[in-house]
C-alpha cells in the first residue's frame, strides 16, 4: 500500500528526529551550560577547561618565511603523534604559532615558538561542560578527515531537519482540527514574545 502524503511526513518527522537523537542531546546540553554558566562553572570549582603544562622541549625544525601556517601545524602535531582535526587560533603571529587539536576526551595546545625553535604543548583538563561545547561548535568541511567531513553533512542535515519540523508540525497540526484554534494561539504568543524580546534585550 502506498502511504499517504500525511503518512510519510509524519514518518518522515520521527525517524528523521530518532537518527539526530544525539546531536540535539549534544545541542540542548551545551545550550543548557551556555545559559547557566555561572553555575556550572561553581560545581567545577569556578572554572573548567584549563591548561596544564605537559612538555617544553626545543624543536629543530626549519620552515621557510612565507610557509603556510597549516601546513606547520600538520608536521608538527605529526611529529608529536597528535595528528588528526585541528585549528590555528587566531592571536597567532609570525613569531608565536598556536595549535588546538581536539580528540574527543581531550585537547592539546601546543605553542610554536618560532624565533626560539621551541615547543610548548599543554592538555586541556577534561571536563564534560568543555567536551560537550566542543561538539556543539564541532562543524565545517575544512578539516581533510573523512569523518570530520561527514560531521559536517550531519550538522548541514540538523539544519534541514529543524527546518522540516517545524513545517511538518504546521502541516500535522492543521490536519487536527480540533487543535488549530489552540495551535494559531500558540504560534501567535510564541511570535510576539519572540519579537518583543527581540526588539528589548
Amino acid at each position: 500500500m502506498n502511504p499517504t502524503p500525511a503518512r510519510l511526513i509524519r514518518r518522515t518527522h520521527m525517524y528523521l528526529a530518532l537518527f539526530l537523537t544525539p546531536w540535539m542531546i549534544i545541542y540542548a546540553l551545551s545550550g543548557l551550560f551556555l545559559n547557566h554558566g555561572e553555575f556550572v562553572r561553581r560545581l567545577y570549582g569556578g572554572s573548567f577547561g584549563a591548561f596544564e603544562k605537559v612538555d617544553d622541549r626545543p624543536y629543530a625544525t626549519v620552515f621557510s618565511a612565507d610557509a603556510d601556517h597549516r601546513m606547520i601545524g600538520g608536521q608538527i602535531l605529526a611529529e608529536l603523534g597528535l595528528a588528526g582535526s585541528f585549528i590555528i587560533q587566531r592571536d597567532s603571529t609570525p613569531a608565536r604559532l598556536i595549535i588546538n587539536r581536539a580528540k574527543p576526551f581531550v585537547v592539546h595546545r601546543v605553542t610554536y615558538f618560532r624565533p626560539e625553535a621551541r615547543l610548548l604543548i599543554e592538555k586541556m583538563t577534561p571536563a564534560a561542560p568543555a567536551l560537550i561545547n566542543r561538539a556543539h561548535f564541532r562543524h565545517g568541511y575544512d578539516q581533510p578527515f573523512l569523518a570530520s567531513k561527514i560531521w559536517g553533512f550531519v550538522v548541514d542535515l540538523v539544519i534541514v531537519g529543524m527546518v522540516f519540523w517545524v513545517a511538518s508540525g504546521v502541516i500535522m497540526w492543521w490536519e487536527i482540527k480540533p487543535a488549530r484554534a489552540w495551535g494559531a494561539a500558540c504560534a501567535i504568543v510564541g511570535f510576539g514574545l519572540f519579537g518583543v524580546l527581540l526588539l528589548n534585550t
